[in-house]
Formats: structure tokens, sequence, C-alpha cells
């Protein structure tokens, strides 16, 4: 019993070891509070955990996230898992960015724990040998790297405890009732995997779990015909894999339902199942430690290093592995050759698949086979090479410590091999990146590797001191490596926590009563320089490093813009979003092409980033989007004036526009700024268009410009004109009240593109918004510009027409119809026993207004908005349509006075519900049956753990 005990105090001191190493590399985000301030988990899981957290805390289950792609399932997206039981204290305790933080740290430590017992239990090492596994796992580059990728590194770590619960199960030697805890273990570690949210990683654990398991029964059997292994253990995977599933089931059935409506139902783009593929020519340089600069963002994915002792040592193990047909444990016991060739299994086809776009079997894989038809990013099966590394290092290492020395042979392979690795990193970066190299770098490539070879040499005449001198190595090598990746450039926690001048405007901006905020759209990018920079360098640059200042102002910027997920974690609705899972709804990713070019449409959302222009007034007011952002890089200054070219307006013969808000500015001229397109024949002198300044008590003065003197057009074979800017004067000071300019000239266009009110007595100047594409005015002026859309439709409003088609391509047709006008008309589509098409034919039939010919009268209140909750009072005085400018989901219930009605899908994505004339209730309330299937399902997952995984165990034996 002492002895029991004394052993576990032991195994205890050893993971502290593990433990304390991890926090010593994670220190900047574990212990001193800092953000990370780069990739996916600043703009993308922040948001989400600060949405989680502010719903946990006030008790509601967040089923709807109105805050992005104008409203999304929020818990059936699996990305933010949600459902992950390791989350929920995290929710209730810190705030989000600390949660984040303390989930990473909080999971490293599991992956050492769990490679550790792995290596112990399975691989049936010594300390020192599993020791060396969990370092390699939890420390190695692969998982540093994916700290950005939080759930996607809470399904990792899980994965050396499946293989050890796997082999606890499948082995017969262990008695029953041991047999069927590990079985039940298995069961419960694969439901964990599925709810962290990160469907890949469960997919590639099942996949590397059956290459484990099953791939070395299966070679036995292809050379000596016993297929009776291979059944057990595929009966072993596919029941475990069976009731996690199950018990999963309150996120996988809602992510299943999700995903039938997501841009991925039918896969993605066949470019994008190959984007990021490990090129063979960067093999090299994945599994070396980068040392001397940054990883580059788009190399992230493909760092899969273990240190150059972990390498080698691998490579030691793998010949070994090979050279020996039985291997003796350190008490003595023989470890099946099996074992060798699964880890050999999970090393290489984790490195035959992360080739992805440069594997021929993978592009066959990914056109047909389901699962890698609907993930991107092919290297992240490296994971299963970096666990089969870990474990050989582990095993090499130990056989060191142990006294057995690896033998000159196996020191000259060693040798040769890291060479070749070194020269396949050089060459790589030189042929197929073409960037240079740092030669301190190569050189502590190589001088490390001349390290461990003759400390290789030399292991037999002390291998303890050997041993140790390969481990102090390791940790010295990982831990400068650590310095490369994302964590190393942790930034001060002001970059998440406080507020930028838009942000703040938007949140200041008036909402309704008891209504939703009206929504912005953000077209702007992060080149241009913050205007408090200086003081960010005074307050912060003492205390940070020139990279983590970097990561610092580019936060600052993302915060200015409100993109691309932050305005969840503020609050602020968006038109706009990022996801590369199950989100956005196919249908959102459709309604783009109403603003952009099929061929600029992005998959992921991000209409931001692709946005060049504009978009058309009336599908902002659609949208309800009330606010734009925009930077200042189009704007210019002439002669000390600023003028906003931000929107213009082209003009052809009898087409003009007016400036919508002319604030109260006294001024002596106009300044513009415009040129022609297409009026090359026009000649000099000829008449262009007409500018009309109204002023106080009904004064107009007209102004009008001719080709050459106020308006250049272009010469002969010149493809772009150079603006003109021309003063327009006036006598004396006045205010003007109106601007108005109007296009004459018979040919081509005339190209207004800005317009300032100057008072050139003092040099003062305000500058004016002309659009041709609705109605706006510049409220915020900083670093970026906000304006205002005057005709931004409101969240709830009633039209008196509708339209019905049939499928998605004909929605998107009326829409773009010119004539359609979204204040006025909706455009509606039977959705299974939703709003039936029987239903919408009877209500377009009383579409018109009275025969009276006057206007029908609509009045439509907000009175509770909520995420899953929305009550609407209106009063027509003719039937109508009460449309909502929020996305149709399966889910959404509505009642008109507390009578059950259909929820139609209106402008391809909207919400809609008809109505009679009179005073109505209409209450909106989300409660998707998905949700409550799935709930059933988990139930019944768990019923099953009582009765299957013993009679499974008992049925095999």
């Amino acid at each position: 019993m002492i002895s029991r005990h004394k052993d576990f105090l032991r195994e205890a001191l050893v993971v502290l070891l593990l433990w304390l190493l991890v926090f010593a590399f994670t220190w900047r985000i574990g212990l001193a509070g800092r953000v990370l301030a780069g990739g996916d988990i600043f703009t993308y899981f922040y948001p989400y955990w600060a949405e989680a957290t502010r719903a946990i805390r006030s008790g509601r289950l967040p089923l709807w996230n109105p805050f992005l792609f104008m409203g999304v399932p929020f818990l059936a997206n699996s990305q933010v898992g949600f459902l992950y039981p390791l989350n929920w204290p995290l929710y209730l305790l810190f705030p989000a960015q600390r949660s984040v933080h303390l989930t990473i740290v909080l999971h490293l430590c599991l992956a050492a724990l769990h490679a550790y017992v792995w290596g112990r239990k399975s691989l049936e090492l010594g300390r020192i040998g599993a020791w060396t596994v969990g370092a390699l796992f939890a420390l190695g580059g692969y998982l540093g790297a994916q700290v950005e990728h939080v759930n996607q590194l809470q399904g990792l770590v899980w994965f050396p405890l499946m293989l050890t619960l796997y082999d606890q199960a499948s082995n017969l030697e262990r008695r029953i009732s041991t047999r069927t805890i590990a079985f039940l273990g298995l069961i419960g570690v694969l439901g964990l995997v599925l709810l962290a949210g990160h469907t890949q990683t469960a997919f590639i654990s099942l996949a590397g779990l059956s290459i484990y398991g099953v791939g070395p029964a299966l070679w036995r059997a292809l050379r000596e015909g016993d297929w009776q292994p291979v059944m057990r253990r595929t009966v072993l995977v596919v029941v475990a894999a069976v009731i996690g599933v199950a018990v999963a089931g309150i996120q996988f059935v809602p992510t299943w339902e999700l995903a039938r409506h997501s841009v991925r139902a039918q896969g993605l783009p066949f470019n994008e199942r190959v984007s990021f593929s490990l090129s063979p020519l960067y093999v090299g340089r994945a599994l070396l430690p980068q040392l001397g600069h940054p990883v580059p963002p788009d190399h992230i994915e493909h760092v899969a290093y273990v240190g150059i002792s972990g390498l080698a040592l691998a490579v030691g193990g793998v010949v070994t592995a090979v050279s020996h047909r039985r291997e003796k444990g350190p008490a003595g016991s023989e470890l099946p050759r099996s074992n060798s060739l699964a880890l050999l299994f999970l090393t290489f086809v984790g490195l035959f698949f992360a080739l992805g776009f440069y594997n021929p079997l993978y592009l066959l894989l990914a056109r047909y086979a389901p699962g890698f038809a609907h993930f991107r990013v092919p290297a992240r099966w490296l994971v299963l090479t970096v666990v089969g590394i870990a474990a050989f290092a582990g095993r090499a290492l130990q056989r060191v410590w142990d006294g057995e020395h690896p033998g000159g042979r196996t020191v000259l392979i060693v040798a040769l091999s890291m060479a070749i690795v070194v020269l396949w990193g050089v060459g790589g970066l030189g042929w197929g990146e073409g960037r240079d190299l740092i030669a301190v770098e190569v050189a502590a490539w190589v001088g490390t590797t001349a390290a461990v070879a003759g400390l290789l040499w030399v292991a037999g005449r002390a291998p303890r001191w050997v041993s140790l001198g390969l481990l102090t190595l390791l940790i010295v090598e990982l831990y400068l490596a650590s310095t490369a990746l994302p964590h190393s450039r942790a930034t001060a926690p002001q970059a998440f926590t406080s507020l930028r001048p838009a942000l703040a405007h938007l949140l200041s901006s008036e909402p309704g009563d008891d209504g939703p905020k009206d929504r912005f759209l953000s077209m702007s990018d992060t080149t241009f320089d913050p205007g408090d920079l200086s003081l960010i360098e005074v307050i912060f640059g003492p205390q940070l490093s020139a990279d983590q200042l970097y990561e610092f102002v580019v936060a600052a910027k993302q915060k200015e813009i409100v993109s691309p997920n932050l305005p969840l974690a503020f609050g602020v609705p968006a038109a706009d979003g990022y996801d590369g899972g199950v989100l956005p709804l196919e249908r959102y990713v459709t309604l783009q092409r109403l603003l952009l070019p099929s061929e600029d449409v992005s998959i992921d959302g991000r209409l931001r980033e692709n946005l060049d222009t504009i978009p058309e007034g009336r599908w902002l007011s659609l949208f309800n989007v009330r606010h734009l952002i925009t930077d200042k890089l189009r704007d210019a200054w002439i002669d000390d004036v600023f003028y906003d070219l931000q929107h213009g307006a082209r003009l052809s013969e009898g087409e003009g526009a007016q400036v919508a808000y002319v604030p109260r500015f006294e001024a002596t001229s106009l300044g513009l700024m415009s040129h022609l397109e297409g009026a090359g024949d026009l000649p000099d002198g000829a008449p262009v268009g007409t500018v009309s300044i109204g002023f106080d008590g009904g004064v107009i003065r007209s102004f009008e410009l001719r080709a050459g003197e106020q308006v250049l057009r272009e010469a002969a074979g010149q493809e772009e004109t150079e603006d003109l800017t021309t003063r327009l004067r006036w006598a004396e000071p006045r205010k003007p009240l109106t601007v108005t300019v109007q296009a004459t000239l018979p040919e081509g266009r005339w190209i207004v593109r800005g317009m300032s009110l100057i008072d050139e007595r003092t040099g003062s100047f305000q500058s004016l918004v002309v659009s041709d594409r609705g109605r706006f005015r510049l409220v915020h002026s900083g670093d970026v510009k906000i304006y205002e859309n005057l005709d931004v439709l409101p969240r709830a409003f009633v039209v008196p027409e509708s339209r019905v088609v049939r499928d998605d391509r004909a929605a998107l047709k009326a829409l773009q119809d010119s004539a359609f006008d979204p204040a006025s008309q909706v455009v509606l589509q039977p959705e299974g026993d939703s709003c039936s098409t029987r239903e919408v034919e009877q209500a377009s039939t009383s579409d018109s207004a009275a025969d009276s010919g006057e206007a029908a009268s609509f009045e439509v209140t907000i009175i509770d908005y909520r995420p899953e909750r929305m009550v609407v009072e209106t009063d027509l005085d003719e039937p109508g349509y009460l449309v909502l400018s929020e996305t149709w989901y399966p889910g959404w219930r509505a009642t008109v006075d507390g009578d059950r009605v259909d929820v139609c899908r209106a402008d391809l994505l909207f919400r809609a519900v008809a109505l009679e004339p009179g005073q109505h209730r209409v209450v909106f309330a989300f409660r998707p049956f998905s949700q409550a299937l799935g709930a059933l399902v988990s139930v019944i997952g768990l019923a099953l753990l009582v009765f299957i995984p013993r009679r499974t165990v008992r049925y095999l034996s």
C-alpha cells in the first residue's frame, strides 16, 4: 500500500513538472494576463466567447445570434463549443478573453497529461520516456500553432487519451470490468471531442483511432489471413463512434440541421477542400523548429516541429522499431510489433494526407469522399504525424536511459536523416518560398544535429547523463522555437477591452425604446494608421516588444472598423461576419450577389474585404444598414481643402443627384472634383451639366460646367481621366441649403467625385456627400468615417405587395429587377410546410391598396426584442406583409394575436407573415425542433452507456 502511494506521488510529481513547463511556455497569456491579438482568436473566438459568457451569466440558452450575418443560429454552430463542459466554469468566472487564455493553458496541460498516460499505459515506457512524449505533444509546434484555434486545440488534446482507452478496451488480457470502464471512457472522450465543436478534428481523431487500432490488425490479416482481430477492433471503433455521436446529440443534431442550410451543404468548392495543403517543398521546414522570426501567417497550419532533438530521437526510434522483431520495455515486458506498426501508420498516414493538393489519392478523396469533401486545410492531418513522432522519440530516449546503446549504425542513420531534413528545409525555402534564410537558424539546425548525434554516440558510457542532456537540449529547443509562435506575441489586454471612437459611436447610436439597434456595414481595411499611434507607443511601447506593439496597433485598427466578428463581442448588429465552419448560410452567400459580382462572392462572408464601392441604397435599406464604415484612403486634399471621395455620382444625360445633407456652413464657393468618361468626341466648351445651389429665401444659383474648362475629358487612347477641381463662387458669403448636380452631356458620363463648401476668407471648409446610390450623411470622422443611411428601413416594416417565386434563383432574379422596391414589395418563397404555396397565393390576391386611391397606412412598433423572441405591434389599413430583415431559419415560430401562423421566407433570406387590416400583436419565437431532438438523442446515448459497452466487450472477448 505504501509502495503504491509512493508510486502515485512520483507520477504526480512528474506530471506536475510537465505542467510547470507548460506554464513557463505560456506565461504571457496564463500568468501575465496579456491577450492574443492576431488571427482568428481575436476576431473570431473572443467574440463568440463574449456572447456565451453574457448568455450563461444571464441564465439564457443562446440559441440565436442576431449580431452577425443578419441573424444566424448560435448554439447550433458547433464552432462556438457552448455545450463543451470544460467551458462552463470559465464562462461563469472570467471575462471572455481571460477565459480563452485559461482554456488554452488548461488544455495544453491536459495534452501533456494524456500523452504521458498514453506513454505509460500503452507504450509501456518509463517515466522519462513518457514525460518526453507528453512534452513533445503539448509543447511542440503543432499544438502551439493551434492556440489561436481554440476549439481545434480543445479537441486535439484528447487524442492520446483516446488511444490509451482504446488499447485498454481492446486488450483481451484485461478483466472485462476494466475493459468496460475503458470503453465507457473512450465513448465519453469521443463525445467531448464532438462537443468541443471542431468537426474536422473529430473526423481526423476518429480516422487516427481507426488507423492506430485497426491498421496493424488489417496488415496482419492481409499477410496471415486472420480476420477476427480486424472485426473485433473495427466493432469497438464503430460502436464507440456511434454512441459517442449519440451522447453529443444535443450539439450534433442542431449542427446537422445547420449544415443542411449551410454553404457547405453540398461540400466546399474543390479549391477550398485542398487549400492550405502542405507543399512537398515545405515538408522539411514544417518539421524543423522556427528560430529568429515569427511563423508566417500563411504557414501557421504547416507547423509540426518537435525540435531537432525530438526528431532525431524519433528517427532512432523508427530505426529500432523496423530492425527489431520485438522490443523490450523498461521492466522486461515485451511490446507487440503491432504497436510499433500502429505508430508507423500514424506517422506516415498523417504526413501523406497533409500533402492534400499534392497527393493524387487525397484529390480523389476530396472530390468524392464524405468528410474530405467538407473540410479544408489538409495540413491538419499532421497531428497524427506529431503523435507518432513523439511516441518514437519517447521510446528512443527511454532506451538510452535504460542503458541500451543505439549503436553506430543507428547513430549514422540518424545523422544522415537529419542532414536530409535540414537540406530539405533549406532547399524547400529557397526553391518553393523564394525568401532568404536566416544563417543563425540554419547553423542552429546543423549544430543541434551534431550535438544530438554526439550524445547518442557516447550514450553507452553515461546513459543517464546523456538522457538528461538530450532532454535539456530538447526543452531549450522547444522553448526557443515557441517564441516564433503566436502566443509569444501576446499584447496588452487593452487591445481587446478598450473602445475605439468608431465603435463607441455605434454603441451610442440611438436604439428604439425596446427594439434593436440598426445594423452597420464596414467597408474599410486596416491599412490606415491610427490617429493616436504616437500615444499608443508612449503608453505601451516600454512594456511591449516591437512585435507585441504591432499586434496591439493591428487590434486597434480591427476594433476601429469593427470587423469581422467583433460586433458580436460588443453587442452591435452587423450585416456582415466571418465563419469558416458551418456558417454562413447558403442563402446569405447567394444574397451577396446583390452587392458583388459572382466571382467576388466569398463563401466565408467577409463582405468588407470584397466591396469596392458603396452598395446600392435599396439593398442597404433592406438589410437595415443604417451606418457605413469606410476609411479615408481614397479621399483627397487639394489646395488645403478636403474632398470626401467615398461616394460620388455617375451621371448620364438627364440624370441628377442631390446632396442629402448640407450642414449649416457659411461659404463663398463650392469646390467640385469631377471628370468625364466615354466622352472623347465631345468638343471643348460643350455643356456637361449644371450645379444648382439653393439658399435662404428660395434663391437658387446655377452654374453650367463645360468640357475642357471645368471638367476634363479623356484624351484619345487614354484609359483613365484625371479629376479636375474647380471652384464655383457666389457674390457674398451665404449658407447653402441644397446642392444638386444635373448631367446634360449628350454622350458619355459625368463622374462627380466629391464636393466641399469653402469659406475662402478663412480657408475653412466643409466636405459634402454626393451620391447617386442613396441618401447619406457623414456622422463621424476620425481614423475612419461613418455615414448614416437616411433611407434605411426599420428592422420590421409592412409592405402591401408580394411576388411569389419557386426557388432561390428566381428570387434573386426578382430582387435584381430594377423595378423592385423593398419598401413596397416582398418576394416570397414557399418553404416546405411553412408558408405553403396555397396560403401565399391566397394572401397575394389582396396586395393592392383600396380603390379609393389613398395610400395605405401601416404602423409597426417593436415593443420587445431579444435574440430568441421578438414582439411587434402593427396597425394596418389594408392587408399587407410584415417583413423582418432577420434571417429565416427552421425553428422560428410566429403567432398573430395568439394564433399560430406560417413564417414565410421573404426576399431570399428574411422572414414575413401575412396580416389582415387592423391592429395586431405578432410574436416571433425561436424554438428549433432540432434542439429538442438533439437533447433526446443525448438522453438515448447516455442510456445506451448502461447496456451496450459491457455487452460489446463481453461479445468480443
